[in-house]
């Protein structure tokens, strides 16, 4: 339990993801919803990185995160998990 910062790494590098709107998917922080999430346009194009960061409270022991797809499949290319003092 605690507060941390969660660091949620992002980067299309599928080359079969050339555009906008190809990859869009939802997840879900402790909590803080994020929806219709597109890498492509919040990197602003493919193989460029994006950091998604998002301050939680833990108060039942795990940290949830979880990713629903609504075109392709969620990608993620890594977690940061930050003790937030």
């Amino acid at each position: 339990n605690g507060k941390y910062v969660v660091k949620l790494h992002f980067a299309e590098t599928f080359d079969g993801i050339t555009a906008p709107g190809e990859r869009v998917f939802s997840f879900n922080v402790e909590g803080h919803e994020f929806n219709d999430f597109d890498v492509w346009v919040k990197a602003g194009g493919g193989q460029r990185a994006y950091i998604e960061t998002v301050n939680v409270e833990v108060t039942d022991g795990k940290l949830d995160i979880s990713f629903t797809p609504k075109i392709e499949n969620p990608e993620i290319n890594g977690i940061e998990i930050l003790p937030n003092s």
